[in-house]
């Protein structure tokens, strides 16, 4: 009998068992996790707000999401030594929802303004929870952590109603039942216009019935009015503009999925290639700029982003590139083409700094290559390193002594260095005899240039052979600032480019341009033929107008223009010895000459050399 109130009792216990045990947590798991606070002091206020939040939407929402409470996140977080209260970042909250195992966790911002607070959550789903979204919350001043954690909790409860019917949408969707589905997304996008995955169910649906793709590409646009970092929907939309043909809205859509997404690098690397198939560089630079901000170590990306700068001539853009290579690893530095490359690029961008450093490469890793040698004088000319300049041409020289380029830089860079130091010649003033020595020791300079020229003047090339006739011309004048008149006969081609001051001088010039043209392949004939007080630069340009070509341009003309350009620097007066005045023998060469003066033709190369050489007379 004493039996019975036990076996009663263990009978009430079972009754009760079943009652107990028909109550089941939520299959969906949410985190709910503090803001970023814009500002480090509202940093305590994020952890209050969202305290509240969490609470309140646990209470609200218990039957159809299980929030994670605060005892289990501070468990989590100090397994991985973080404090309880801490703000994580995107990647360090996706790392602790993933630990977690939930469905959706939350991000976003705090901020305080005049008072008032306000935040922005985004939802994100990592399981299928349909619940993805991007709301904005505020509270009116003052704000309170209660009355903002009070508002974030209800957004959130309409987000977590209109999830369960988007969820019931795509199980409908899979089952074929398409009307059933349609019906569950209408549901959900009352509870929440622009539900993310609601819209998205509903694009599947048109799909699946084969609609237009236009239907199908709104419901995605206002899936990603509902949440504009929604990769989902940003990718959808792409494809979808692929297929209709539009590549550049495509590349526009995955740009908007990039900014949900920043840290997939292979997505932003498809972007840049189509960029890149579009020729759009500047745009696929910024890109792959953006991600070598943040890895700057990551070496395919920079090897991508080298080939961008190079395909779009963007040359600082690839410089730098070559640069950050080299310096990475110096052993390019033995790599001809990789040089020849950089050089090309620091020519274009005119960085004399980095084109003496890369020349100095060259030369040192390969000293038997002249072009090498030619680059390394340029940039220490650009430098106005002449002497050095100077070097390294003859280098190039003694590589390939045939190449008359080579020779022209040499005879180049010597009347270029040669300095007429005017300072010193005043003080020098009183002292004949160092100042005869001082401009001997200057002119010596300049005519080292002379066997240089010579071989220029050889040349079949008429552009080499004009090059070597102004070099010719600036020693010229330089030899007319020091006032050596008096060299020797070795140096009379210098004499022949000044303005003589005596007859016997000007009968020396025109004996060395004779020379000049017999040397440069073409025979002196009647245009050679000028008055006795001819200015040399008017001898130069009759020698280069031979009289039997025809064309546009009058070399007679070009004479003219040259003696009235001459103003008050000429006179009528006759010279000693000669037979009348200068009109009078003008007139008598002329009419020897007879008829209408020849022209030259437009494509004549002598012609347009001649001009051209006139042309820096005249400057």
């Amino acid at each position: 009998m004493r039996i019975l109130p036990v076996v009663v009792g263990l009978g009430c216990i079972a009754a009760a068992a079943p009652a107990q045990q028909s109550y089941q947590p939520p299959a969906i798991k949410l985190l709910v996790l503090p803001l970023m606070a814009k500002t480090p002091t509202d940093s305590a206020m994020s952890v209050a707000v969202m305290d509240a939040a969490r609470d309140k939407l646990g209470g609200m929402a218990r039957s159809k999401v299980q929030v994670i409470p605060k005892p289990k996140l501070c468990e989590a977080l100090k397994a991985s030594d973080y404090p309880c209260d801490v703000l994580l970042d995107e990647t360090q909250a996706s790392q602790l929802a993933r630990f977690l195992t939930v469905n959706a966790y939350t991000t976003g911002t705090l901020e305080r303004s005049n008072g008032a607070l306000g935040a922005t959550i985004r939802v994100r789903d990592i399981g299928s929870s349909g619940m993805a979204a991007l709301v904005s919350v505020s509270s009116p001043n003052p704000g309170t952590a209660a009355s903002l954690g009070e508002g974030i909790a209800n957004r959130l409860n309409n987000v977590v109603k209109a999830a369960e019917q988007a969820r019931e949408c795509v199980e409908a969707r899979q089952k074929s039942q398409f009307p059933k589905a349609l019906d569950a997304a209408r549901k959900a996008l009352v509870i929440e216009p622009n539900l993310p995955a609601a819209q998205m169910c509903v694009a599947t649906v048109y799909e699946a019935q084969h609609m237009p793709l236009d239907s199908q590409l709104v419901a995605y646009q206002r899936a990603s009015k509902g949440d504009s970092l929604n990769a989902t929907a940003w990718e959808n939309i792409a494809h979808i503009y692929q297929q209709k043909g539009d590549t550049l809205k495509a590349i526009d859509a995955l740009t908007h999925e990039l900014a949900g997404e920043p840290q997939n690098v292979q997505l932003r690397l498809g972007i840049v290639e189509l960029l890149r198939q579009q020729h759009q560089y500047e745009r696929g630079k910024a890109l792959l700029d953006d991600w070598l901000s943040r890895n700057p170590a990551d070496q395919r990306v920079e090897d991508f982003r080298l080939r961008i700068c190079i395909e779009g001539g963007l040359s600082r853009c690839a410089l730098d590139g070559f640069v950050r290579q080299y310096t990475a690893d110096s052993s390019k530095g033995a790599d001809s083409t990789f040089l020849k490359a950089t050089l090309g690029a620091a020519q274009l961008v005119a960085d004399t700094q980095q084109l003496l450093f890369f020349s100095h490469v060259a030369a040192r890793h390969f000293p038997k290559s002249a072009s090498f040698w030619k680059t390394l004088g340029a940039a220490f000319d650009l430098k106005g390193q002449r002497d050095s300049s100077l070097w390294a041409y003859k280098q190039s020289l003694g590589i390939d002594p045939n190449d008359i380029s080579s020779t022209l830089l040499v005879a180049k860079a010597i009347v270029d260095g040669a300095t007429y130091d005017t300072a010193k010649v005043n003080r020098l003033k009183g002292d004949t005899v160092a100042l005869r020595q001082f401009r001997s020791a200057f002119a010596d300079r300049v005519d080292s240039a002379k066997a240089f020229l010579d071989r220029a003047l050889a040349a079949n090339d008429s552009t080499q052979r004009l090059n070597a006739m102004v070099i010719m011309l600036t020693g010229g004048s330089k030899m007319a600032q020091a006032g050596a008149y008096d060299r020797s006969s070795s140096t009379a081609p210098w004499r022949g480019t000044v303005r003589p001051a005596s007859a016997a001088t000007r009968g020396r010039t025109r004996s060395w341009l004779g020379r000049g043209s017999a040397a440069a392949g073409r025979p002196c004939r009647r245009a050679c033929a000028a008055p006795a007080d001819s200015h040399p630069s008017e001898l130069l340009v009759r020698a280069r107008f031979p009289p039997d070509s025809g064309g546009s341009l009058f070399g007679d003309d070009k004479v003219q223009e040259l003696r009235a350009g001459e103003g008050d620097q000429r006179t009528d007066q006759a010279d000693q010895g000669g037979d009348g005045s200068r009109r009078t023998r003008v007139a008598t060469v002329r009419r020897a000459t007879s008829g209408r003066p020849r022209e030259i033709p437009r494509g004549h190369a002598e012609g347009e050399a001649g001009l051209q050489v006139q042309e820096f007379l005249n400057h």
